[in-house]
């Protein structure tokens, strides 16, 4: 369950099919992880528990979720947390910090494009704003980079606003703006932990791209850890350009636990 484990993969799969929140959640507290995501899939399509109604758009989610989670180690946290009843409002920011270690293209426009946009304070948001930054990545990021139509285009980018609004940090239907987000203080801690077991050095942790995921800057993440440390749920000593954090538990996966004892 080491949470920085995954390489991102590039599919426009990924974030045409929107984040899944809701069906992803109520699936992972019915998911066995004993057997291998192929036969878990399998079941959900013949028991269907997200009451799809319909085969096609069962099996589309199934295709979908094959896509995002490619193995065990992806998705383990995820299930435990939905199987203890995580609320799914503070479950979809631990989904939300996956699809951002998976989704090469929706962790590029969110960190990059919309992190930028963000910190400009821009607001009404459109696809067509989105369009020559998602036409450029689609080359930089792609071993064999493909040309999307310009409907394909249009419509990645309308797309890739939609997982964001998902997600919780925009609103607005055609036009977007931005949201209040607070990310939970549970998911910034798996964040931590997460980060911790692949960077050591608490500076350049605090300054990874990955917190832009969420919006956060790493003045902004310090404030959140002198917070926790103020409250004793870590500890926090910094002098300087010199910083050391000692968190709670050893590991990310050590912290699920934690939460869902």
């Amino acid at each position: 369950m080491t949470a920085l484990a995954t390489s991102r993969r590039v599919s426009t799969r990924l974030i045409r099919k929107g984040a899944l929140i809701e069906e992803t959640y109520r699936i992972f507290q019915c998911w066995d992880l004993g057997v291998s995501i192929k036969e878990n899939l399998e079941r959900i399509q013949r028991d269907d528990p997200i009451g799809a109604g319909n085969q096609s758009w069962l099996r589309e989610v199934a295709v979908t979720l094959s896509s995002r989670f490619q193995s065990d180690e992806e998705l383990t946290s995820l299930v435990l947390l939905a199987q203890k009843r995580i609320p799914v409002q503070e479950w979809k920011a631990f989904l939300l910090w996956h699809v951002g270690l998976t989704d090469a293209l929706y962790y590029h426009f969110a960190t990059e494009w919309l992190f930028d946009c963000h910190q400009k304070g821009l607001h009404n948001l459109r696809s067509d704003a989105v369009v020559p930054f998602l036409k450029r990545m689609l080359h930089q990021v792609s071993e064999s980079p493909r040309n999307l139509s310009e409907y394909g285009l249009q419509r990645g980018a309308r797309d890739l606003l939609r997982m964001a609004a998902d997600f919780g940090l925009l609103h607005g239907k055609s036009i977007k703006n931005f949201s209040p987000y607070q990310m939970p203080e549970s998911a910034f801690l798996y964040a931590l932990h997460a980060l911790t077991e692949t960077e050591p050095n608490c500076r350049t942790m605090i300054e990874r791209p990955e917190w832009r995921l969420f919006l956060l800057t790493p003045g902004q993440v310090e404030r959140e850890i002198l917070n926790l440390h103020q409250f004793h749920k870590l500890n926090y000593q910094a002098a300087g350009s010199l910083a050391q954090l000692t968190l709670p538990c050893r590991s990310a996966a050590d912290f699920v636990y934690s939460l869902v004892p």
